[in-house]
């Protein structure tokens, strides 16, 4: 019985012998020097990419902070352009100049209706100019070749009144043209006119408006003078006008003539302003 209480404890002993106590996992090294240099080698990556990763970010953000405060710095502001007060007023004279330029006003001009007198109606402005050498000339009468859905007619004196109408008539008749055979009115209607252009043309274009008005209350020769300062005055987009040409031709044949002529004339330069307006509509 002892013996085998001996045998036993022998045993157990042993066993516990066998058995490690928790601690010596970790406080005894684990396999032999190969195995530990394996696992160096598996640690250091791990170790490496974050103290990598901190320099990158480190070197970005330490760039931008140098960007951001090198404009700050003293000589950034040599780099700034610098404008004098003389050139900007002088820009600003130049830009103003070129505005006026190209600046642009409406002018306007109603239509309207007058009677004229018709000498005849021609199919060729050869025919019509023959008419007013041949049979007007001679008698001093102006006369106007104007062309309308191809025909020319020969017209002149600019009606205002049945007054006006009638003392033409009878002047016409003494000089030995009939009315409704060598001459007669027609209606002629005048267009209106609107048009942009520059301040110039519209200042001088509402002053040949104004005198053409201004006659409702009689021509003399203080308005033909007026038209011929007008004239003097002309813009050069309206130098060849034939109208205004003949304007001027009529406003110094006038100062040779009689009375009625006279009239007719005045009558006739009337009537070349209003083709002239007609013929920018």
């Amino acid at each position: 019985m002892d013996e085998r209480k001996k045998v036993r404890v022998t045993m157990n002993q042993n066993n516990e012998s066998d058995q490690k106590h928790d601690l010596e996992y970790f406080l005894t090294p684990k396999g032999n020097s190969k195995k530990f240099g394996n696992s160096g080698r598996i640690m250091l990556p791990k170790i490496l990419k974050p103290i990598m990763l901190a320099l990158l970010l480190g070197v970005i953000f330490g760039a931008g902070i140098i960007y951001f405060f090198s404009d700050m710095t003293p000589g950034a502001e040599d780099d700034v352009p610098v404008s004098t007060v003389g050139d900007d007023d002088e820009e600003n004279d130049s830009n103003e100049e070129g505005n006026e330029d190209s600046s642009s006003t409406t002018f306007e001009k109603a239509a309207e209706a007058y009677d004229v007198i018709q000498f005849g109606v021609f199919s060729n402005r050869a025919n019509a100019d023959e008419l007013v050498s041949d049979s007007l000339n001679p008698l001093s009468v102006p006369a106007v070749v104007q062309e309308e859905n191809g025909q020319f007619l020969v017209i002149s004196h600019l009606v205002l009144s049945e007054q006006n109408k009638d003392d033409i008539t009878n002047w016409f008749e003494s000089n030995d043209l009939v009315y409704m055979d060598d001459f007669f009115y027609k209606t002629w209607n005048f267009d209106a006119v609107q048009l942009d252009v520059s301040e110039n043309e519209f200042t001088w274009l509402n002053e040949g408006k104004s005198l053409i008005e201004s006659v409702q209350s009689g021509i003399d020769k203080s308005w033909v003078d007026e038209v011929n300062a007008w004239l003097d005055q002309q813009p050069k987009a309206y130098q060849n006008s034939e109208s205004l040409e003949q304007i001027k031709q009529l406003t110094t044949e006038a100062e040779n003539t009689n009375q009625t002529l006279r009239t007719i004339y005045q009558h006739t330069i009337l009537l070349n302003m209003h083709i002239f307006y007609d013929s920018l509509a």
